[in-house]
């Protein structure tokens, strides 16, 4: 029988061991936040709603129902971030078949409930040792956190790392700025040099010396490293190819990749200039465009330095967006340095589709519109002096804004050009 411990900084609940087993590389994590029962009706077993350690009550959990659309691709981003340099593919949905981990959500009721001897933590889940049991279930309390933070989905991201690191095989650790240590705002991410176990540890952990845990290490032969997947898949959502628009349009994109770390721009390529927003939804609003017409470029690059771009052509100051042919925006693709390159040609339509092209090596290039009126342009900054700000500042184991945009003018001959960033 497994014992449930739970870890906040400087209290851990004693556990039996466990014997270490086979480990697996890559894991699937089911994101579950909808309500949930769990019983222990069939010991650890994720596909059935299974988990069972001392100390758990079987019950219903209220899942996470505050969050909309771009909270949850909030939240996933920080998922992704925080676990790179693994091979860990996190879904919100229930995977069909397979083996797979779950996390799932509750308030403070919920935590009573189910951990009723642990008291009230954020991060609850399997004290599995050199990850004997493989895939179970970990738990999210994040009605355990100050309600000024419950809606902090990078620390809700944290704490749901945590969680499922117990069940990865690691325990809590003596620092902050690292998963398993204490939160802070530069810290989600795993840990890679051996530090100290926060109280008596239960296990033993490769490379380090009894009573310390290198995270990373351990957690490579249980959940696997990153592979290159290829490029990122990009699309702008709008504005559509050759639209006309007024003097301000806010463009929106969506960019996908198995891993986290996306690096996300925006480029006005006319005037040179350009916007990153890294953090979904990928957002810019545009103000005080002068009249003609301008190629908004659409740039993303993952850890692996695969590039995926895709352009449009708005026309200012006019009827219709004469004098340039749709192509229906183009897309390119570079990827990493496997030697390999294809072309493929794909149905233009008015705003979406268009030629794509998937190269490798060298910078990629796509075709641009045509511009009317427009100067040299130079940046001044705003009141924070640049683009963008800065971010504000065997057993169950507990533990424990976006950033506003400034707003950018870019000056040109024809007029001044606004750059921002949406403020989440």
């Amino acid at each position: 029988m497994s014992f449930p411990r739970g870890w906040i900084p400087g209290l851990t609940v004693a556990g039996m061991l466990a014997v270490p087993g086979l480990a697996h590389a890559q894991r699937t994590v089911f994101l579950n936040l909808e309500a949930q029962a769990v019983n222990t009706n069939s010991g650890n077993d994720p596909s059935l709603n299974s988990y069972a350690s001392t100390s758990f009550v079987p019950g219903t959990l209220d899942g996470y129902p505050a969050l909309d659309d771009e909270q949850r691709a909030e939240l996933m981003y920080w998922f992704k971030h925080g676990t790179t340099p693994f091979d860990i593919h996190f879904t919100y949905e229930r995977p069909a078949v397979g083996n797979y981990d779950m996390l799932v959500f509750g308030s403070e009721a919920d935590n009573t409930e189910l951990f009723p001897d642990l008291g009230c933590s954020a991060s609850i889940g399997l004290a599995d040792c050199a990850d004997a049991d493989a895939e179970n279930i970990s738990f999210m309390f994040w009605g355990c956190m100050p309600a000024m933070q419950q809606m902090d989905l990078r620390r809700v991201a944290f704490f749901g790392l945590t969680a499922l690191g117990f069940g990865w095989g690691l325990e809590g650790v003596d620092v902050s700025g690292q998963v398993m240590g204490s939160y802070t705002l530069s810290g989600i991410e795993f840990g890679n040099s051996c530090v100290s176990i926060a109280g008596a540890s239960q296990c033993t952990h490769l490379g380090c010396v009894s009573g310390q845990q290198n995270s990373t290490a351990d957690l490579t032969p249980a959940v696997g490293t990153r592979i290159d997947d290829g490029p990122p898949t990009l699309t702008i959502d709008s504005p559509a190819n050759l639209a006309v628009v007024g003097s301000d349009v806010t463009v929106t994109a969506t960019v996908d990749d198995a891993f986290g770390d996306v690096t996300v721009s925006l480029e006005i390529v006319e005037a040179g200039q350009s916007l990153d927003d890294d953090l979904p939804p990928h957002s810019w609003g545009l103000t005080n465009i002068p009249d003609g017409m301008w190629t908004l470029r659409v740039t993303a690059t993952d850890v692996d330095a695969n590039v995926t771009m895709q352009e449009v052509v708005v026309c200012v100051g006019v009827d219709e967006c004469g004098g340039a042919v749709d192509t229906g925006g183009s897309s390119s693709s570079s990827g990493g340095a496997d030697g390999t390159s294809t072309t493929a040609a794909a149905d233009s339509t008015d705003g979406g589709g268009g030629e794509t092209s998937s190269s490798s090596g060298g910078d990629p290039t796509t075709g641009g519109g045509a511009v009317s009126g427009i100067g040299s342009s130079t940046v001044t900054a705003g009141a924070s002096g640049g683009f963008g700000g800065a971010p504000d500042t065997g057993c169950s184991c507990r533990a424990g804004s976006r950033p506003g945009g400034v707003g950018v003018l870019l000056v040109g001959l024809v007029g001044l050009f606004g750059l921002r960033r949406r403020r989440r």
